[in-house]
């Protein structure tokens, strides 16, 4: 009698041993499941040459740059799909600080992406306004004005600078040094200088398929001389030191034309 209801009980819990690790091991119970990556990285040049720090560019009218720092923030990215339907990166998890001075800063990995043919992707030059706008407990890590943001931040004018691009420049028949702190988000209570801007790439020539829990790349090339001579192109020893100014709009549209793609996986 007992050695029937111990053989009983044995067979019970290997069964159920049995069904536990066949569910475990089955993939349709994983939350990652059609869920892939995307790594993005970004690559500056200038023109058709890679971009270094102190290495003299020359532009159109005559004048060089050399740059010396180079730093912005990227944010609000989101991903169309060929269906119409967008895939938006969830907003606290969408802000990040490129520095040409830190390679790794220039690789954003984007996890928990659904599977499906993607055809675009969007993003955003600068800090958007709500956020800029938010309480100090809402502003952590990269925009961490205490701390991380604390060099890129107008404590001063309560808003944050979205890009900063330094160095020197050389003129016919000048030269001197170039700072641009180019940022403004519209304003909270009254109307300023809005910097913010929105980008938008297509990949409708090769859709970035996204399957499974694959990892995808694709690779972003950012031309800093564009940043002189796109949408207005200008003088840049007229125009060699820019802060919270009008003229930030103009290098605002300037460098939200720099960014295209240059492959993809």
């Amino acid at each position: 009698m007992l050695r029937n209801i111990f053989h009983s009980l044995t067979v019970l819990v290997l069964s159920t041993s049995l069904l536990l690790i066949g569910c475990s091991d089955h993939p349709s119970n994983s939350i990652h499941d059609d869920h892939g990556s995307i790594q993005v990285s970004i690559d500056h040049v200038f023109d058709s040459a890679p971009f270094m720090f102190d290495k003299a560019y020359s532009l159109p009218n005559g004048e060089s740059v050399k740059g010396t720092m180079l730093k912005y923030y990227v944010s609000n990215i989101s991903f169309e799909k060929a269906d119409g339907s967008t895939h938006v990166i969830p907003q606290d998890e969408s802000y990040f600080f490129i520095d040409e001075s830190i390679e790794s800063s220039k690789k954003v990995l984007l996890d928990h992406i659904p599977s499906g043919t993607y055809t675009a992707i969007r993003f955003t030059i600068g800090v958007d306004s709500l956020r800029s706008t938010m309480g100090l407990d809402k502003r952590k890590g990269i925009l961490d004005i205490g701390a991380a943001a604390q060099d890129m931040y107008w404590s001063w004018n309560s808003g944050y600078i979205h890009l900063k691009f330094e160095g020197s420049f050389t003129a016919p028949n000048s030269s001197g040094d170039i700072r641009y702190h180019v940022g403004g988000f519209g304003g909270y209570s009254s109307p300023t200088i809005n910097a913010i801007r929105n980008i938008r790439l297509t990949l409708n020539t090769a859709p970035l398929v996204v399957t499974g829990t694959s990892q995808k790349s694709l690779a972003l090339s950012a031309d800093l001389k564009k940043m002189f001579t796109g949408s207005i192109p200008f003088s840049v020893a007229e125009n060699s030191s820019v802060m919270f100014s009008p003229f930030c709009v103009t290098i605002a549209d300037n460098y939200a034309t720099m960014f295209s793609v240059v492959n993809k996986d």
